[in-house]
């Protein structure tokens, strides 16, 4: 039996009001994330938005996921597995981590899964995906490290990870300053130092 292809308009359909959601939600957080709000943004009706998210924390989710895309692949000349030094991948993923913590929207999408994760498992799945999307970048630089004697022996991507991640949502949120590249390669260098054997 052939498979049904989606509608083109329904697919636009929902890519705006997907876009409409976490527009929203940068701007004022996630309880401007409402189907009203979203309906008269994107430009549909309100039953067409509860069509798709009958309940407000699936639309919410749906904002949410839409606004913590996976990392870019480091290019192959970055690639620590074609050879090149590890750090060398291991900035790569930092810097876009950087860039997006500096982003707006990618900032509130941030702050509300963080702060939500304490009492929502919708929040909890999501707050874990994203440590497993971020850990699971810099694992095949760390291991290439560890492998060549540049990082102590039982180095894990989580290690690094804590002593990266943890850093950079302290610099651009408690202390407010923008992540610029010197910022984020100091933050690695001084990772790669603390963990060196």
């Amino acid at each position: 039996m052939p498979e049904e292809r989606a509608d083109p308009r329904q697919v636009r359909s929902r890519e705006a009001m997907v876009g409409a959601a976490t527009g929203l939600l940068a701007e004022g957080g996630l309880e401007a994330v409402t189907h009203q709000a979203v309906a008269a943004r994107a430009g549909v009706g309100r039953a067409t938005v509860y069509r798709h998210w009958p309940d407000l924390l699936a639309l919410r989710l749906a904002a949410l996921e839409a606004g913590m895309p996976p990392l870019e692949p480091a290019p192959e000349e970055l690639r620590s597995e074609a050879g090149v030094e590890p750090r060398a991948e291991l900035v790569h993923y930092l810097r876009q981590l950087g860039t997006r913590l500096d982003d707006a929207q990618a900032g509130a999408v941030l702050a509300a899964v963080l702060g939500a994760a304490q009492y929502d498992e919708g929040m909890q799945h999501l707050r874990q995906t994203l440590l497993v999307q971020i850990v699971d970048s810099l694992r095949p630089a760390v291991a290439a490290a560890v492998e060549r004697g540049q990082l102590r022996p039982g180095v894990t991507a989580e290690d690094i990870a804590m002593s990266t991640v943890g850093p950079l949502v302290y610099q651009r949120f408690l202390v407010g300053s923008r992540l610029g590249h010197e910022t984020v390669d100091a933050i690695a260098d001084a990772a790669l130092r603390a963990w060196a054997p």
